[in-house]
């Protein structure tokens, strides 16, 4: 079968019948729920962009174990260019939905984790595990299915290992072994992009000990198989969409990130697809190798979604009417400098990257982390510099119904004009962006920012307050040079 169309991938989706919970309801139809069409619509993109012979260096590689062209993000890395192309990839495809697309991007770490570590458990035990996995990987590429990874373990009490738990489930374990299969039962916590998956990969999540090996265990299962149940995630800007509409989303048509915590109640998953069952030394490494894939693809991610924040800051200094002004050009600099740090330390990952046993290339650990690292300090201090460029209004705007009220819609229109040739809705429009991209679904941050004068108008009080100590400061500094004398009245 050839790569599959956005029509065939959203086909799938609609034919299987996942059971999921969203706001305390069974949800039959995904394809039409205002928080999970979002998500389902940015990976249809996805698809129809890599259906696209435009995109075939890019969204595309030649497989050699189906001999044809396969996304590259179910496609094994076996060479620095692909790491190279992967993390470019993710960068560009942010542009398009600013999103997250974790039933897509979240298969390359998946798929290549487990074919690395299957092969180093067959090497060292004679299992057959990467032959199993190589059937299946076969499977995801012959059918260009959209795999999630479930890594996340809801972990219970944080200081006690998995074995220890007062809660055994609190990390998904074996609880049968049977001819054709084991049964598995525990959760997986805030995983991208599941229910709107063809098939899971579920991992290990930590480093276990012997006694722990029931919870050494990955296998591969499909979204809706029996006994497999999503709840979905519920932040505050998801209830926004049962009430308003477009223009309140921010991002109006993808948007919602989509992730479930996947409850696991007593799902059997025959011999066939499981890959790891009991093999506890094998755990660690295998969480190793998802971790340094998965960081330097969300390193990617995060970089686009700030290349988008630091566009949507511009558009709205513009409206705000101050432009690119030196203050604006300064904040956005800083801005930059501290996004593209991430950037470099990723691309350095990748030229260190080394080439695991089964021939799977990993990004360099210590670039890779330093890398997400910067990458999460540049998303915040980048956050916190928009809303200082935009005003208290990403957290103020009323709602897109109030623009239509009769009464009061004109009234609005007037006073949350900022520039005269700019209409008031395409100023809104772009405050509600910010307030996606930047997370500020509450009030506080910006309120904190913005409460009792702009963080500007505090830099003129300590600017003032500065310039009438300042020619003390300098009079001290001369004396302490040699330049004047001490003045004994002083």
């Amino acid at each position: 079968m050839a790569m599959r169309t956005r029509g065939q991938y959203l086909e799938s989706i609609r034919r299987q019948a996942p059971e999921l919970y969203s706001f305390g309801e069974r949800v039959t139809d995904i394809g039409s729920h205002p928080c999970l069409k979002p998500p389902l619509d940015a990976i249809g993109l996805v698809y129809e962009l890599t259906s696209q012979t435009d995109y075939d260096d890019l969204l595309t590689a030649q497989s050699p174990f189906t001999g044809g062209r396969v996304s590259r993000f179910v496609h094994i890395l076996s060479n620095r260019e692909d790491l190279d192309r992967r993390f470019r990839a993710s960068r560009y495809l942010v542009h398009k939905h600013g999103a997250c697309i974790g039933a897509r991007c979240v298969s390359t770490g998946a798929l290549n984790s487990t074919y690395a570590a299957t092969f180093d458990m067959d090497r060292r035990l004679g299992t057959n595990y990467h032959k199993r996995f190589v059937s299946f990987l076969k499977h995801v590429q012959d059918n260009d299915l959209a795999v999630a990874g479930a890594m996340m373990d809801v972990k219970g009490d944080r200081s006690k290992s998995p074995g220890g738990q007062p809660e055994p489930d609190s990390y998904l374990r074996v609880v049968e072994k049977r001819k054709d299969g084991i049964v598995v039962r525990g959760a997986k916590a805030s995983i991208s992009g599941a229910v709107i998956a063809n098939e899971i990969v579920v991992l290990p999540c930590t480093a276990l000990k012997p006694e722990e090996k029931d919870y050494a265990v990955c296998f591969a299962v499909r979204s809706d198989a029996p006994g497999v149940i999503h709840v979905a995630e519920a932040p505050g800007p998801s209830a926004r969409r049962f009430v308003g509409d477009e223009m309140d989303y921010g991002n109006a048509r993808y948007g919602a990130h989509g992730s479930t915590h996947v409850i696991f109640d007593n799902v059997f998953v025959p011999w066939d697809r499981v890959f790891m069952c009991g093999e506890s030394d094998f755990a660690g490494p295998l969480v190793n190798y998802f971790a340094l894939l998965q960081r330097l693809f969300s390193t990617a991610c995060k970089i686009g979604h700030r290349d988008l924040l630091m566009g949507a800051a511009a558009v709205i200094a513009d409206y705000n009417g101050v432009g690119l002004t030196r203050q604006i050009r300064e904040k956005l600099t800083d801005f930059y400098f501290q996004s593209e740090l991430s950037t470099g330390c990723a691309l350095a990952s990748i030229y260190q990257a080394r080439k695991s046993p089964s021939g799977v290339f990993l990004p360099d650990s210590l670039y890779i982390n330093i890398a997400k690292l910067q990458g999460v300090s540049a998303i915040w201090d980048g956050n916190y510099i928009t809303s200082d460029i935009a005003g208290g209004l990403v957290c103020t705007a009323p709602a897109a119904k109030d623009f239509k009220n009769e009464k009061i819609g004109r009234l609005l229109d007037k006073y949350l004009r900022g520039r005269a040739d700019i209409p008031t809705e395409h100023r809104v429009r772009m405050m509600r962006l910010i307030e996606y991209l930047t997370g500020q679904s509450s009030v506080i941050p910006v309120e904190s920012t913005h409460g009792a004068g702009s963080p500007q108008a505090q830099r003129m009080a300590v600017q003032q307050s500065l310039m009438g100590a300042l020619e003390q400061f300098k009079k001290d500094a001369r004396v302490m040079a040699g330049i004047e004398e001490v003045d004994p009245k002083a």
